[in-house]
């Protein structure tokens, strides 16, 4: 699998961020993009781990992005449920697609390093 493909998913998804939480109301707004761009990070740092290194190590680390990429989808999904409203449900599905074909992306690599 190409890595490069992957990586650059994660970094254009994470440009995207600003502009699909600016609407958020602010006092949400700041601790979601902070708590998101820290997973994003966490999820590119774990891909160029992964990347580098070999056998049981980029397993670990595989799955580590995997965790990551669960956290996302829980921002994204918690972003628009009808208490908190944050985001608006064409947006949500937007962002969904996006880190399914990310997940698919990351699964396909952790079935061919087996």
């Amino acid at each position: 699998m190409d890595t490069l493909q992957l990586r650059q998913r994660i970094v254009r998804s994470t440009i995207r961020l600003e502009e699909r939480t600016r609407n958020i109301r602010k006092p949400e707004k700041y601790v979601y993009r902070e708590k998101m761009y820290e997973a994003y990070g966490n999820l590119l740092r774990f891909c160029i781990k992964a990347n580098k290194s070999r056998g049981k190590t980029r397993r670990d680390l595989q799955m580590d992005m995997d965790v990551e990429l669960d956290v996302l989808r829980s921002f994204v999904d918690t972003a628009v449920s009808p208490e908190d409203h944050l985001i608006s449900p064409g947006l949500h599905e937007v962002w969904s697609k996006e880190l399914n074909e990310i997940g698919r992306m990351l699964g396909g690599w952790i079935n061919s390093s087996e």
